[in-house]
């Protein structure tokens, strides 16, 4: 399994986003299923749907919308009452990290279904331990 990240979701979707190209290439071998299934969770989605709505207006939400529904592998994952209060205890945790609430929930999914690595260009996620891809990612 491999997580898929806000960041991910963002350079996929947003068409002046640097990181596009990359993104659309290492969402291609992630479907393709080299990694094993894609995860991602309902926070992810919901900071993903708002950042390209500020940012890009509402055609990349509906794409990323379609995208989910049509995709055979994509796998969402609800963060309920125990990964949120496991999150907000690991923030709480590490004050020597700027860690969002979202990345922590995120880490804290990971840890409990056993995903080792994550579709970010977020260097949270290789502070916290897990493996990062695009690989020069960090």
């Amino acid at each position: 399994m491999i997580f898929v990240d806000t960041s991910a979701w963002f350079a996929l979707l947003y068409e002046k986003a640097a990181e596009r190209p990359e993104a659309i290439s290492t969402f291609a071998e992630i479907e393709s299923g080299r990694f094993g299934t894609p995860v991602t969770t309902d926070y992810v989605l919901d900071e993903t749907f708002t950042l390209l709505r500020l940012r890009a207006g509402l055609a990349p939400v509906t794409r990323l919308h379609t995208l989910l529904r049509q995709s055979p592998s994509v796998r969402r994952l609800r963060v309920g009452e125990a990964v949120f209060e496991d999150s907000l205890k690991l923030m709480l945790s590490r004050p020597d990290k700027k860690w969002s609430f979202t990345d922590c929930t995120s880490f804290v999914t990971m840890r409990e279904t056993g995903i080792p690595r994550a579709f970010t260009w977020d260097h949270n996620f290789a502070e916290a331990g897990f493996e990062v891809l695009p690989s020069g990612t960090r």
